[in-house]
């Protein structure tokens, strides 16, 4: 007898567990609201990516570094490293700033230094191998849209604009 009232309390307890109280109408009407409120999130997370400063690190590997920078008023910025010891050491201090970085391979090194330059600064940097450095100081009307690609084992690269 007292197995059966016990399996009698567990069993209405599992009932009134899963009852829903109120109308079934003002269920789907909340979450109708809920919805709403994350489209308005996600609206507002896109205008806010559209109107301010990026960037983007990616790293895929062991023992990467990223040392980014960056002072604009309006910047887009990637950096991508494929591999094991990459580094990158980069200041850049413009108005505009469009730049992209990719490392592929292992122990590469990017340096990108640029204190201060009028207007919008433009500039791909890939580099594609092994032990492969790249040191770029400075910009002018010759870097801007400037494309530097690396690739094969044990190289360097030396960039100076004034």
């Amino acid at each position: 007898m007292k197995a059966i009232v016990i399996l009698f309390f567990l069993f209405t307890g599992i009932v009134f567990s899963q009852s829903i109280d109120g109308n079934i109408s003002d269920y789907a009407i909340a979450m109708n609201e809920s919805n709403n409120r994350n489209q308005n999130q996600n609206q507002n997370t896109n205008q806010y990516i559209i109107s301010h400063n990026i960037v983007k690190i990616a790293q895929i590997g062991n023992y990467n570094q990223a040392n980014l920078t960056i002072i604009s008023n309006n910047a887009n910025v990637t950096a991508q490293q494929t591999g094991n010891n990459n580094y990158m050491n980069v200041y850049k201090k413009a108005d505009e700033i469009n730049q992209s970085y990719i490392q592929s391979g292992n122990n590469n090194y990017i340096s990108d230094i640029s204190s201060y330059s009028r207007g919008a600064e433009q500039m791909k940097v890939n580099q594609e191998g092994n032990n492969l450095t790249i040191f770029s100081t400075g910009s002018n009307s010759i870097s801007k849209d400037m494309i530097i690609n690396q690739s094969g084992n044990s190289g360097v690269i030396y960039v100076f604009n004034r």
